[in-house]
């Protein structure tokens, strides 16, 4: 298998995660990307020009991280994601939380980077509070999870970890302490350590 990847995307980083976690890194041929010069190799595998994007050993291609992801748990077993009933849908709704907080964060990091008198007050606020409400829910969520973690939890590392990244200026960890702490300690996952975006 290969995958374009990008070593700041958090979405390469929740697929990575996985792959780490199930034993296949050395399976997966890493094919740096930059998404942004529009290489007709990424292209041609999604059209949508965005990373990930897998192709698969029979040269089908795959993209989005949520079915990557998928995808490669359920070739080896579900062990990350149900196959069904409520945990399932649960994990599934925690998968969806993490990804929209790296959407918000992501579009904010890019109006960031407009020039100060082009950047949109409205859409700054906008993601600001969909991440801070977002990140809300994560720490209710952790409260009776115990040391579960499942494909819903390393998409809300890779979140977490991403705002670190990108932004520090939202202080997430302020106030969310029991939070805090269990990213603490899924950071000291090999998985997690390996895939540290920079």
């Amino acid at each position: 298998m290969k995958l374009f990847s990008s070593s700041t995307s958090p979405y390469v980083r929740k697929v990575a995660v996985l792959a780490e976690e199930l034993g296949l890194t050395s399976t997966i041929e890493i094919m740096p990307t930059q998404s942004m010069e529009n290489p007709q190799d990424l292209h041609a595998s999604n059209p949508l020009g965005k990373v990930p994007a897998m192709i698969l050993d029979d040269g089908t291609t795959l993209y989005d991280s949520a079915v990557i992801c998928e995808y490669i748990d359920a070739q080896n077993g579900n062990k990350f994601l149900p196959v069904n009933g409520s945990a399932r849908w649960n994990c599934l709704r925690r998968l969806a939380l993490g990804d929209g907080i790296m959407d918000a964060s992501f579009l904010r990091t890019v109006e960031r980077a407009r020039p100060q008198g082009e950047q949109s007050a409205l859409w700054l606020e906008r993601w600001r509070t969909a991440i801070v409400r977002g990140v809300d829910v994560i720490a209710q969520d952790r409260q009776n999870a115990g040391d579960r973690f499942d494909l819903g939890d390393i998409t809300a590392a890779c979140a977490l970890g991403y705002l670190d990244l990108r932004h520090g200026d939202l202080e997430w960890r302020k106030g969310r302490d029991e939070l805090a702490a269990w990213f603490e300690t899924v950071s000291q996952r090999h998985s997690m350590q390996s895939t540290v975006p920079g």
